[in-house]
């Protein structure tokens, strides 16, 4: 790579992460604007004077609620796969990684929190979550595999809702309970119904 090619390449690379930092910003905007109960009343600009940038900045990287919204879902379902995978596990380990799962929670607390209440008032269901919610019944039938499919799809159900930034907000927020009390109370709730699962295959 000669000096002009090297020169060139950090200047895309210094644009992507002048990119990425934008929209960064534009989303904690909006997950803030979205936390204080106003999900369905933002603007545009308001969310570009919340984040310090330019209403054409916004617009250049969202050119519609719908979007904005979406790349929301995006940020939030992308935090939680990144951070918390189901592929690898059983089913006796779930309650095993729920502190690792309230610790993610809390960590991006701001953005889940609004990916929480923007899927509930948009009722707008992510493929992400989807294929977790498959990976639940995967992991039911594995453990169990004679298990009728309504069923399973039941267990799966309750598996998946616990194992939730939904349930964990729920926690936090309405039982006002700390990071820790939620991480108790979700690990005892996933480990009583596991050992339910187990005794029901013997």
């Amino acid at each position: 790579m000669n000096k002009q090619e090297s020169k060139r390449h950090y200047q895309s690379a210094l644009r992507n992460q002048q990119r990425e930092l934008t929209r960064t910003q534009i989303m904690n905007a909006l997950a803030e604007i979205i936390n204080e109960g106003r999900i369905l009343t933002f603007s545009m600009k308001e969310v570009a004077d919340r984040a310090g940038v330019s209403y054409g900045t916004v617009y250049q990287h969202f050119p519609t609620r719908e979007s904005l919204l979406e790349a929301l879902y995006e940020s939030a379902a992308g935090i939680v796969g990144q951070n918390l995978t189901l592929k690898s596990l059983n089913i006796e380990q779930l309650p095993e990684v729920t502190k690792k799962t309230v610790e993610v929670f809390e960590e991006h607390s701001t953005i889940l929190q609004a990916f929480t209440v923007a899927l509930a008032i948009q009722n707008i269901q992510p493929r992400s979550r989807r294929e977790r919610d498959q990976k639940y019944i995967e992991l039911i039938i594995e453990r169990i595999p004679d298990i009728p499919a309504d069923v399973a799809k039941q267990r799966a159900a309750i598996l998946s809702h616990l194992h939730s930034s939904l349930t964990w907000n729920t926690l936090r927020q309405r039982f006002e309970l700390n990071a820790n009390q939620t991480a108790n109370a979700l690990e005892w709730a996933l480990q009583a119904l596991i050992e339910n699962l187990s005794a029901q295959n013997q």
